[in-house]
């Protein structure tokens, strides 16, 4: 008998009172206790399960149908055990809240992968008994009980978890994204509920279930955001039998996605029936016809619609990309020739140059004051007085006045362009008070100090370029051509632009 491996002890009247029961079975690997619970509905009764520990080559230990809701010990150890069954008992008694004494009863059993609690009258799980349930578990079955909540995020403690059943419970909802909390499950039995809704984002990342069953539930919408996957999808079973299904025109959504994934297999899909409305009442969801929803008036209004705003849309971006500054020049052309050119009290010039830039940027700033001002103003040879906002602006005067004062006293007008500072507001206006000068006053007065590449499809720095080459001056990247850039700068300050245009281009101009 030593050598017995394999014990049914089923449909007796067992008592176990002795942790040195069975001790002389030493290669037992199955044990089958269940139907034995005429001891163990007697209370006063020694129920001890503690020889189990003493079995060292038991893996599989059937306890079901035992109506057991007390024990001597008040945790299950074994090294050994990988199957429990424990079906039709009273853990609810067991994991009662007001006595904690058995929260850790399958904690001790440190091997074990498959676990069957199922048929114990749980109308909730402790958060701190399902923790201490064994983390190596693989199989968890929780089926036929009377559960009205469920705890997913729990399952994160369980990586190694591949099936869960919940099946006959009344669970009415399930987690917004399963993938949250756990990336191993394969298999989700759900039949039999009272889910009436399934979250979108259910599958989403659930890239490892396998088969998912939500038989029998309360089920009338299914829609293409829930079952769709972000990343690829094994799902290969989906149960959907005996579900209340709305069969109106949303349920094209699902139609769509079932035409999507040909490689999901639904069991029986000719008996996933309709149950509403009234006219689809009992047909399958693979005969409806939903082509009526579909009208074309309205198809062919919102394609209109659509097809006028999108043209619209890329006309605007266009001529935005296109005619930007064109548009601004021609709006301030118009605007001047409205209101009439006011000018300052005094026409007399007193700097050389007016300075605009990016204030805002400490680089340019540095630059400006340390570099350009340097060598145009501090300079051996003859220099360049310069009008700089920080140093020159009258203070209390709106900015506005300042900028206006500071171009119409100023001989030249440079502006030194980054490509931050070419979408500023402060630059298109003073821009367009230096060309008001042009207009009224027959002066150009404007000089481009390029530090970065900036409005390269410009069309008036392109005809500038062109007309009055010296009057874009691009700051070198090679340090010994420094030296020649401010010799440039300074000749272009202290010269008319006009003597300095194209004459080819003059000459067509004048033409005209």
């Amino acid at each position: 008998m030593r050598g017995v491996k394999y014990l049914d002890l089923t449909n007796n009247r067992l008592d176990f009172d002795d942790d040195k029961t069975l001790q002389d079975l030493p290669y037992l690997e199955v044990l089958d206790l269940s139907y034995n619970a005429h001891y163990f509905r007697i209370a006063g009764v020694t129920h001890r399960l503690g020889f189990i520990q003493n079995l060292t080559q038991l893996k599989v230990l059937n306890l079901s149908y035992n109506s057991i809701y007390t024990l001597t010990e008040y945790e299950l150890k074994s090294l050994s055990l990988e199957e429990l069954v424990f079906s039709g008992n009273r853990l609810d008694l067991l994991w009662n809240a007001e006595d904690g004494r058995y929260i850790t009863i399958f904690k001790g059993l440190v091997n074990l992968t498959r676990l069957d609690i199922s048929f114990n009258n749980l109308q909730r799980i402790p958060d701190e008994a399902f923790l201490n349930l064994p983390q190596n578990l693989t199989k968890l079955y929780i089926n036929d009980n009377m559960l009205n909540f469920f705890n997913w995020t729990l399952l994160q403690y369980f990586p190694q978890l591949h099936l869960l059943d919940l099946s006959r419970n009344k669970l009415s909802l399930v987690t917004h994204s399963l993938s949250t909390f756990t990336t191993s499950l394969q298999k989700l039995l759900l039949s039999q509920n009272r889910i009436s809704h399934l979250p979108s984002g259910f599958l989403s990342g659930a890239s490892s279930l396998v088969h998912l069953d939500l038989r029998s539930n309360l089920l009338r919408m299914l829609n293409k955001s829930t079952l769709q996957t972000k990343t690829t999808t094994n799902l290969a079973v989906l149960e959907l039998g005996r579900n209340p299904l709305d069969c109106t025109c949303d349920i094209g959504d699902f139609q769509s996605w079932m035409d999507e994934n040909p490689n999901i297999t639904i069991p029986r899909l000719i008996d996933v029936i309709c149950d509403s409305p009234g006219d689809q009442r009992g047909k399958s969801i693979v005969s409806l016809e939903l082509t009526t929803c579909v009208s074309d008036t309205i198809a062919a209004v919102l394609f209109f619609f659509t097809f006028f705003i999108t043209i619209m849309v890329m006309l605007t971006a266009l001529a935005h990309h296109l005619f930007y500054w064109d548009v601004w020049f021609i709006y301030h052309v118009c605007l001047a020739k409205v209101k009439g050119y006011r000018s300052l009290s005094t026409s007399q010039t007193f700097y050389d140059a007016y300075i605009s830039y990016d204030t805002k940027d400490a680089s340019v700033t540095d630059w400006v004051i340390n570099e350009l001002r340097y060598h145009l103003e501090e300079s051996e040879e003859k220099n360049v007085l310069l009008c700089l906002e920080e140093r020159d602006w009258d203070p209390g005067l709106a900015i506005i006045d300042n900028v206006m004062q500071s171009i119409n006293q100023s001989k030249k007008t440079i502006f030194v362009l980054t490509k931050k500072y070419a979408k500023n507001w402060n630059f298109k206006t003073a821009f367009y008070l230096a060309l008001q000068r042009l207009m009224d006053e027959n002066m150009d007065v404007i000089i481009f100090i390029l530090l970065e590449p900036v409005l390269q499809h410009s069309q008036y720095l392109r005809l500038r370029q062109r007309i009055c080459k010296s009057s874009i001056l691009q700051w070198p990247e090679n340090p010994k051509a420094e030296g020649l850039f401010w010799q440039s700068l300074k000749n272009v300050v202290l010269t008319e632009n006009n003597s300095r245009y194209n004459n080819l281009y003059v000459d067509s101009i004048k033409q005209y």
